[in-house]
């Protein structure tokens, strides 16, 4: 049966030079038939008998794509508990007491822990959540992804034994529960090896529910390795299907052979080079202001970073990393640059994950290098600014320079939008409206560039924008309606744009 769906009498912004606006769309069998006025297209339904839809003035857009989302661990946050509102250990400790399940042999999960907002500026000690839950193990997810705090029965069930990289230890040489870097890795790998397949697949569906809900019909979903577990991958394969979003899967690992054996195009992206802001391991030239002991940490060493990317180039895929600090930045360019004089490749649109904090000479070399940036407007928009972490962190100055887009729109970059959820939710509509009211006026876009970061740009990083980014006829049949035009409201209002309308192939997946 033919699947036929038109939409008239709209405001359409169809991100496409050729053909900029239009009142109306017709989409058959998934895929873009016609745009045009409300006359055309309405004609061209009713000789069809397709299903007309009148937008009585509402806007509609390419379907909105997130660029970066942790599918798995978003959705965790359907069984876990969370910790963001908490502004002291104690209000953690009473959450976690009264929201924790009722069967004793499960894990106590909780996620968007964040230091800085707590009193204390530091998460519990496994000592302090030992008080609490001595017999119950306590697995807590820092909001940026970058350090896990467990207690003491947790530490027992991973198998610690002390001396692993990352094992975070007090002054007197006591573990403290707070676990980091390869600590960090073997945490995560256990806690998520334990989920079985059902568990998998409700996280992974609840987490595409939220997007529709937001706009979203593309995600570039950031899973396995370091991040999750590896055993999430066959589970992706099977389901991505179904799911009512298209998902770009990226499997962060090094197994470029299993990658391949899989069907997929891309490997790695965002494989940690270094950390994050929050907890002090974004890797910087200077201390952090408010640690003068530590500039951050690099995970790897250039000559294996310089040897993946060539392995994968070979491969014909697609890879990236994870970048903040300036140290780690200069750092994969450094290596870009290098595996690029030793095996060169066109059109590789090396991704650069997040990108916070270059300098200006190195905003330029990604752009020469052939380098694509996955940013998150909502970032400064939500951490940065004065009296912010990010100023506590890093002191004005560098906080100033923090994800400065318009200077990577000038050096000819193209640059994607995300959301790197669950640290942010899932909402394109405030991630235009932080690139365009960001803490420091000078790092502001226009509404119609923060469009493009969502849409064909966000397209263009997948190497998808022949398919799908714009409506334009032969693409796919995507589209987001929105309540208001994002390039006619006021620029503080775009928050408050509602979405009334997501279509995936042709498909209503969510309507107001």
């Amino acid at each position: 049966m033919e699947n036929k769906l038109a939409l008239i009498n709209g405001i359409g912004i169809t991100m496409d030079e050729k053909n900029p606006n239009c009142q109306g769309i017709y989409i058959k069998n998934g895929k873009i038939e016609e745009i045009g006025n409300t006359e055309a297209i309405k004609m061209m339904a009713e000789k069809e008998n397709a299903k007309i839809i009148d937008l009585q003035g509402k806007t509609f857009l390419p379907g909105l794509h997130d660029c970066h989302v942790h599918m798995m661990n978003t959705g965790l946050s359907a069984i876990g508990i969370d910790l963001y509102h908490c502004r002291s250990i104690a209000e953690i400790l009473k959450t976690l007491a009264e929201e924790q399940t009722s069967d004793p042999e499960e894990w106590i999960y909780g996620y968007g822990l964040d230091e800085s907002r707590l009193l204390e500026k530091r998460p519990p000690t496994a000592q302090e959540l030992d008080t609490r839950f001595k017999e119950r193990p306590i697995y807590l997810a820092d909001r940026g992804l970058h350090y896990t705090q467990v207690n003491t029965a947790a530490m027992e069930a991973m198998g610690f034994l002390g001396t692993e990289e990352g094992l975070i230890k007090d002054q007197e040489g006591n573990v403290i529960g707070r676990l980091q870097s390869k600590a960090n890795s073997h945490a995560r790998k256990f806690f998520f090896d334990k989920m079985t397949s059902e568990q998998r697949e409700t996280a992974i569906r609840y987490t595409a529910e939220i997007a529709v809900k937001a706009g979203v019909t593309t995600i570039h979903a950031m899973e396995g390795g370091d991040l999750s577990s590896d055993e999430d991958i066959p589970v992706f394969l099977e389901l991505m299907d179904r799911l009512p979003v298209h998902v770009v899967l990226h499997w962060c690992s090094t197994k470029i052979e299993e990658v391949i054996e899989k069907g997929l195009g891309v490997i790695g992206t965002d494989m940690l080079l270094d950390g994050s802001i929050g907890s002090r391991t974004a890797a910087f030239e200077e201390p952090y202001c408010d640690d003068s002991s530590t500039k951050g940490e690099l995970y790897y060493s250039d000559e294996w970073i310089i040897d993946y990317i060539v392995a994968a180039h070979k491969n014909n895929l697609q890879t990236g990393f994870h970048v903040i600090g300036q140290r780690g930045i200069t750092q994969v360019l450094d290596c870009l640059e290098k595996a690029l004089n030793r095996y060169p490749i066109a059109d590789h649109r090396f991704r650069l994950e997040h990108f916070g904090f270059p300098d200006q000479r190195d905003i330029q070399r990604a752009a020469d290098l052939g380098a694509v940036v996955s940013t998150q407007p909502a970032f400064t928009y939500l951490r940065g600014g004065p009296d912010s972490v990010y100023a506590d962190r890093v002191g004005a100055k560098r906080n100033r320079r923090a994800y400065p887009i318009p200077e990577f729109l000038e050096a000819g970059l193209i640059v994607n939008g995300g959301s790197d959820s669950n640290v942010t939710p899932i909402n394109p509509v405030l991630g235009i409206h932080a690139a365009v009211n960001p803490p420091y006026v000078q790092n502001a876009i226009s509404p119609f560039q923060a469009l493009r970061l969502f849409t064909i740009d966000g397209a263009y990083t997948a190497k998808e924008e022949k398919i799908r980014g714009s409506l334009s006829p032969g693409k796919a049949g995507d589209i987001t309606v929105l309540s208001h035009n994002p390039l006619e409201v006021l620029p503080r209002n775009i928050k408050d744009i509602s979405i009334e309308m997501t279509i995936y192939q042709g498909n209503i997946v969510y309507q107001k």
